[in-house]
């Protein structure tokens, strides 16, 4: 009597007919019947493997998208200043480039007395300076490179103003020559500058004014264009602009008018479509805007009783609003001020301190968020941020004592803040940064910094 044979199913399969990952070799099936089990084992092996290796990509693709990942190295902060210094028996200020998250610095010029006015090119690569009230040198930012780009001679009450090209390449400077206390007139000079020396430094143009007789060709300063494009500046009582090669000199405004009394400026926005200035007698001024190619001529405020004390205007990074000091009827000490800030398409300006005091060293954040400034007496002063709506005033710095704060300056990153702070019990002047929520503040000067100013970021 034959033996029943055990049904397939009860039958384990043989160890040669497992699967492993890659191409398997199947021997010879006796049966139909083992062959659909093995079609119907592989389908299933496949389906499940499918929807593991989809699952695990799934996964993969929802962690990268909501997890922070591994942050990439952050490029250091890097602060240019200048440091008074005593070298043996000579005084001189020194240019200082320092990494703001440890204190290490660099000398970028060596044996040369920097002046006023620094100014980094858009790439960070290079800084352009002023020495000696008389001449222009550029550097590049590890310190090599460094060229005198203009040579000028001394004249009365020198002022320097700088800014580069977007291309880092070429810059333009206006220098300003007092003549309003002296016989001989004064002048207002715009040159270019080459620095890669191909064609060196230009003088575009000389304009005089004051002087016994008075000249009038010119009645204020070259006001830059943040890309060294353009410049505007008051001739015969009217604001003009012209290109920084000299060329297609136009008058913006049609009516003789008061446009930089009481020591007012012209200021270009930041995406420089549009000038703002105060105009009228001083100190009742109102805050104007002009399009840069004349239209548009626009009367922000109206408010013929409060005083203009500190005569600035700071423009948002974006264009859209001015921020600017106003004081109380009556007040020409700047005591009962307030900062105060008006959309350029709104209909009233809106006081963000609504605390009458002096303020000083207004800043905006490159992000438009916060505005920093200095607030108290003089040599009492406090450092604060506050919100670009008027909330959430922060004092900041609270372990240092009152005192006469300065220059602030934001990080590129609206990060951090650097300011210059007045040691009055050391007779010093020493530089700080501190992070934007208060915390960090580090101390960047040393004992062998008498006084130390001027603080610029790199754009990073």
């Amino acid at each position: 009597m034959p033996v029943p044979q055990k049904s397939f199913l009860q039958k384990p399969v043989p160890q040669k007919f497992k699967l492993t990952v890659g191409w398997a070799s199947c021997p010879p099936l006796k049966s139909w019947l083992q062959i659909l089990q093995l079609l119907s084992f592989h389908k299933l092996w496949r389906f499940w493997s499918i929807a593991l290796i989809t699952l695990t990509l799934a996964i993969t693709i929802f962690l990268s998208l909501h997890s922070p990942g591994t942050p990439a190295a952050q490029k250091p902060r890097i602060l240019a200043f200048t440091a008074l210094q005593r070298h043996g028996s000579e005084v001189r200020n020194s240019l200082f480039a320092v990494n703001a998250t440890n204190s290490a610095r660099r000398e970028l010029a060596p044996n040369i007395d920097v002046s006023y006015t620094l100014a980094w090119s858009p790439k960070g690569d290079r800084l352009a300076f002023v020495s000696g009230d008389t001449d222009i040198y550029t550097v590049n930012a590890d310190g090599s490179g460094l060229t005198k780009q203009f040579a000028g001679e001394f004249c009365k009450a020198a002022n320097f103003k700088i800014s580069w090209f977007s291309n880092s390449q070429k810059l333009v400077f206006a220098r300003s020559c007092d003549g309003s206390t002296s016989d001989s007139p004064g002048s207002q000079s715009l040159y270019t500058s080459d620095t890669s020396g191909i064609k060196g430094t230009k003088l575009i143009r000389n304009l005089e004014a004051g002087g016994e007789p008075p000249k009038t060709e010119i009645s204020s300063a070259f006001y830059l264009s943040p890309d060294g494009q353009q410049v505007a500046f008051v001739k015969d009582k009217n604001i003009y602009k012209m290109n920084a090669d000299g060329s297609e000199m136009t008058k913006l405004t049609q009516s003789p008018g008061k446009y930089i009394s009481g020591g007012s400026e012209l200021v270009w926005s930041p995406d420089r479509t549009k000038i703002a200035f105060f105009s009228g007698t001083y100190p009742q001024q109102q805050v104007y805007t002009i399009n840069a190619d004349g239209t548009n001529l626009k009367k922000l405020t109206n408010n013929p009783q409060n005083q203009v004390y500190s005569v600035k205007l700071f423009w948002s990074p974006d264009s859209s609003r001015i921020a600017y000091y106003q004081g109380k009827p009556g007040d020409l000490s700047g005591e009962m001020q307030d900062i105060y800030a008006i959309d350029i398409n709104g209909p009233t300006a809106q006081n963000l301190t609504q605390k009458p005091q002096n303020y000083d060293a207004l800043s905006w954040s490159p992000d438009g968020k916060l505005i920093a400034f200095a607030a108290g007496d003089f040599n009492q002063q406090k450092l604060y941020t506050i919100n670009a709506d008027g909330d959430n005033l922060n004092q900041l710095a609270l372990r240092l004592e009152p005192s006469a704060i300065n220059e602030l300056a934001w990080s590129s990153d609206s990060q951090q803040i650097a300011f210059t702070f007045n040691e009055i019990k050391e007779d010093k002047s020493n530089l700080y940064v501190i992070n934007r929520d208060g915390s960090g503040l580090t101390k960047l000067t040393n004992d062998k910094d008498l006084n130390a100013g001027l603080p610029v970021w790199q754009p990073q």
